[in-house]
C-alpha cells in the first residue's frame, strides 16, 4: 500500500487545526504545529511534509516570515504552501503569493474548496517530484555520457602521433601538429610516418559528423591510409584504395576529406593528392605563400571506383608545408563571422615563424583570438612540416628512359643502359645481369600487358647510390604481378616441367630484391642489385 502524503497544518488555534485535520485525514497523514518555530522544525526534519497549510497571524513568527524562510532554504523551497487565514484583503493575498505561496484560502473555510486546492497542489507536487527524479536520471546519464566522451576524446588524441621532438631529431625534418578538440569526440585526424628511408608521408583528414561514429570512422580511415602507404609511394593510389575500402561497407554514407602528401627528403619534391580537403599552403623562405588548390577527387567514403589524381610541388630548405582542417577557416566569432581563407592567408603572409611548431602554435592562437570566447563548433587541426636540409645527391647517378610498347625498342633500352653502366663504373658482369632482367621484364610487358593494341609508354629508371642499384619499371598495362608465379621445377623429365616462369625465376636469381605493386592504373616493378654482390 502506498504511503499517504503528509500535510503540515500550522495554526496557533488548535480548533482550526482539528477542523482541517478532520477534513483531510481520511486521505493524508496529518502533522501539526502551533507556531512558526515548530513549523520550521517540522519542515526541515528527516520526514518533511509534502504540503503546508499555513496560518498568517501567529505570535513571534507570523506565517509570512515562515513562508519566506522556507522558500529561502534549498531543502524546503519546493514544498508547496497554502495560506489559510482570516486576512482576506487583496493585498494580503498578493503578499503571500509574492513570497512564494502556491495558493491562498480565506477563513471561514469551505471544505470542498480546501479539498480541491489541496488535491491540486498534491498532484502538482507529485508531478514535480517525478520531473525532478527524471531530471536527476537524465543528468546522471548525461554525466556518464560526458565521462565516456571525455575518455573517447582522450583515446582519439592518444591515437595521433605526438613524438615531434624525437621525430625531428631522428629524421632531421622539422614537424609539428596540434588538434584542438571541440566539445565532443570528433573526427579530425593527422598522421606522419616514413614509408621508407627517403619518403615522409603526412596527412590531415576531417570526418563528417561528430561523436563516437565519427571517431570510429576516423580510426578506420587512418588505419587504411597508413597500411596502404606502407608500400606505396603514390598519394593518388593510396587515396584510391582507401576510398574503395571505406565505401565497401558504408551504409551510413559517412565521408572523410583527406590531404595526403609524400615528401622526398633527398630532393624536396612533394607529391600530393587532395580528396575534398581544404587546400594547404607552402610558406616560402622569401615570405610568399603558395596555395595548393588542386582537387584530385571528392571526399572519401560514399562511392567506390574513383581514381584520384596527384600533383607535384618543390619544397626548398626552410619552406614549410601548412595543412589544416576546416575548423580553422570556419571558426566563428561572437558576431558569427568566419575566420575565413583571406584571414588565414594574411596570417601566413605577414607572420615570421621560427619553426613549424611556432607556426602551428601561432595559427591556433590566431583562431582563438578571433573566436573571442565563442563556442567552438568543430575540431581545429593544423600540421606543418619543413625540411631543415636536403640530403646530398652527390654520388647519385640516374638513368631514365621512356620506350614505346614495341619489341624493337627493348634492344635500344639495353644498349642505353650498358652505356650508363660503363660511365657509372658498374662492372660488365653486373650490367649483363641487369640487362637480362630488363630483357625479360620488358618483353613480357610489351607482349602481354596491352591487350587493347594501342600505343603505350613504359618508363625505365635506374639509380645508383654507392653500392646500391635500384631499378624501377613502370607501365600502364593490365594489372599483373610477375612475381606471383611459383618457381618452376627445374628437375625431373622435361615433359613434366611447367611451361613458363623460367625467365622470372632467372630475374629473382640475378637480383638481390624484387617487388611489385599496383599504383593508380600502373604496374610498378622494383629491382635492387647490390654492386658488391
Amino acid at each position: 500500500m502506498d504511503e499517504l502524503n503528509k500535510i503540515l497544518i500550522v495554526d496557533d488555534e488548535r480548533f482550526n487545526i482539528n477542523v482541517l485535520a478532520d477534513l483531510l485525514k481520511p486521505n493524508y497523514k496529518i502533522m501539526a504545529a502551533i507556531n512558526g518555530q515548530q513549523a520550521l522544525k517540522a519542515a526541515r526534519s528527516a520526514s518533511p511534509p509534502d504540503l503546508v497549510l499555513l496560518d498568517v497571524m501567529m505570535p513571534e513568527i507570523d506565517g509570512y516570515e515562515v513562508c519566506r524562510q522556507l522558500k529561502a532554504d534549498a531543502s524546503t523551497r519546493e514544498i508547496p504552501i497554502i495560506f489559510v487565514t482570516a486576512m482576506g484583503q487583496e493585498s494580503d493575498e498578493t503578499r503571500g503569493l509574492e513570497l512564494g505561496a502556491a495558493d491562498y484560502i480565506t477563513k471561514p473555510i469551505s471544505p470542498a474548496i480546501v479539498e480541491a486546492r489541496v488535491r491540486t497542489q498534491m498532484e502538482r507536487k507529485q508531478h514535480l517530484d517525478e520531473l525532478q527524479k527524471a531530471h536527476a536520471i537524465i543528468n546522471a546519464q548525461k554525466e556518464r555520457m560526458q565521462q565516456e566522451l571525455n575518455v573517447g576524446q582522450d583515446i582519439q588524441i592518444s591515437m595521433l602521433p605526438q613524438n615531434f621532438s624525437d621525430f625531428s631529431q631522428e629524421s632531421g625534418i622539422q614537424l609539428y601538429a596540434e588538434m584542438q578538440a571541440a566539445r565532443e569526440v570528433g573526427g579530425d585526424l593527422y598522421d606522419f610516418f616514413f614509408i621508407d628511408d627517403d619518403h615522409l608521408c603526412v596527412c590531415v583528414g576531417d570526418v563528417s559528423g561528430k561523436g563516437v561514429p565519427a571517431a570510429l570512422f576516423m580510426t578506420i580511415s587512418k588505419v587504411l591510409i597508413r597500411s596502404r602507404a606502407a608500400d606505396d609511394l603514390s598519394p593518388a593510389s593510396i587515396l584510391t584504395h582507401a576510398n574503395d575500402e571505406l565505401a565497401a561497407n558504408n551504409d551510413a554514407m559517412m565521408f572523410v576529406t583527406v590531404f595526403l602528401g609524400i615528401v622526398d627528403r633527398r630532393t624536396g619534391e612533394l607529391v600530393y593528392s587532395n580528396g575534398g580537403h581544404n587546400p594547404p599552403y607552402i610558406k616560402r623562405t622569401d615570405g610568399s605563400i603558395q596555395r595548393l588548390d588542386q582537387k584530385h577527387g571528392p571526399f572519401l567514403g560514399p562511392a567506390d571506383g574513383i581514381a584520384y589524381k596527384e600533383d607535384r610541388a618543390p619544397l626548398g630548405v626552410g619552406d614549410t608545408l601548412f595543412i589544416y582542417s576546416d575548423g580553422v577557416t570556419e571558426a566563428m566569432n561572437p558576431a558569427r563571422a568566419f575566420y575565413g581563407d583571406d584571414r588565414l592567408e594574411e596570417f601566413l603572409e605577414k607572420g615570421d615563424f621560427s619553426s613549424p611548431q611556432d607556426l602551428v602554435s601561432c595559427a591556433v592562437q590566431s583562431v582563438k583570438d578571433f573566436a573571442d570566447g565563442a563556442e567552438q563548433a568543430d575540431d581545429i587541426t593544423v600540421l606543418a612540416v619543413s625540411l631543415a636540409s636536403l640530403e646530398s645527391t652527390a654520388g647519385v647517378e640516374r638513368f631514365t628512359w621512356r620506350m614505346r610498347n614495341e619489341l624493337t625498342e627493348v634492344g635500344t633500352v639495353l644498349a642505353a643502359f650498358s652505356e650508363f653502366a660503363e660511365a657509372s663504373g658498374i662492372s660488365k658482369g653486373v650490367a649483363q645481369k641487369v640487362n637480362v632482367a630488363f630483357d625479360e621484364l620488358l618483353n613480357n610487358i610489351v607482349s602481354y600487358g596491352f591487350p587493347d593494341g594501342g600505343e603505350h609508354e613504359i618508363d625505365v629508371e635506374a639509380e645508383r647510390a654507392g653500392d646500391r642499384l635500384k631499378i624501377t619499371v613502370t607501365d600502364d598495362g593490365i594489372p599483373f604481378n610477375p612475381f606471383q608465379r611459383e618457381t618452376p621445377k627445374l628437375d625431373g623429365p622435361l615433359e613434366d616441367r611447367q611451361v613458363g616462369g623460367l625467365g622470372i625465376h632467372i630475374v629473382r636469381q640475378l637480383m638481390d630484391e624484387v617487388s611489385y605493386k599496383r599504383g593508380v592504373d600502373r604496374n610498378i616493378v622494383t629491382l635492387i642489385k647490390h654492386l658488391a654482390s
